[in-house]
């Protein structure tokens, strides 16, 4: 058997090159849950860390201005996208 050499960047390259391929063979990671799972994932971390900055308010914590102007703002965001879902078929 021949030896070869190659520089180490060609060697990087190469072996780069031979995992792309190797993702873009593979079939693709299609879910078999709920088509809502992601969705349903996020509003679970939104009430996690609702509930924890809620506990953070009640035990004392001080927050400025524009920070309650974010919390508002999210309320209105998160109302608007409620009432939008919540009318769709």
């Amino acid at each position: 058997m021949r030896k070869i050499l190659i520089k180490e960047s060609e060697l990087i390259k190469l072996i780069e090159t031979a995992m792309d391929l190797d993702i873009y063979s593979q079939e693709p990671n299609v879910s078999t849950g709920s088509p809502n799972e992601d969705a349903e994932q996020s509003v679970e971390e939104i009430i996690s860390k609702l509930k924890e900055l809620l506990n953070m308010l009640q035990s004392g914590k001080k927050v400025d201005t524009s920070l309650k102007q974010k919390i508002y703002n999210n309320l209105d965001n998160l109302n608007s996208t409620f009432e939008e879902i919540k009318t769709r078929p």
